[in-house]
């Protein structure tokens, strides 16, 4: 499974969630990009996930979430306008369900991608 965004890959390794195993049936599709903060994330045609019991509003870099009341894939690079501090932290609880290399796609990476970009999900 692997994410296509400014002609880099992003593999991602899943984790043992309940949303890993949704989205790991999904079929392969492209959606915009949008930014907040130091946020990205887009839209997912991924129906039937439902917050988990370990959601959390912050993540570490390099983990990817799903934000099930944006019906969305986020992930976190930085300082959002909801950190407190320098943490990672995101506008609500989310489910993490997988991490990526934070060496092969570092922060600088993420800071060069702008809104309204192409992103393909492929499974």
């Amino acid at each position: 499974m692997k994410l296509l965004v400014n002609n880099k890959t992003i593999n991602i390794n899943l984790l043992n969630t309940k949303t890993a195993h949704i989205i790991s049936k999904s079929m392969e599709f492209s959606s915009l990009i949008s930014t907040w903060g130091d946020e990205i994330y887009f839209k997912t045609p991924i129906k039937g996930i439902k917050l988990e019991e370990n959601a959390r509003d912050t993540m570490d870099f390099g983990e990817i979430a799903y934000w099930v009341e944006g019906n969305s894939i986020a992930i976190g690079f930085g300082i959002t306008p909801a950190s407190i501090n320098n943490e990672i932290r995101l506008v609500s609880k989310v489910n993490i369900w997988a991490k990526f290399n934070t060496k092969e796609n570092n922060i600088d990476f993420f800071k060069s991608i702008k809104g309204d970009t192409i992103i393909k999900f492929i499974n």
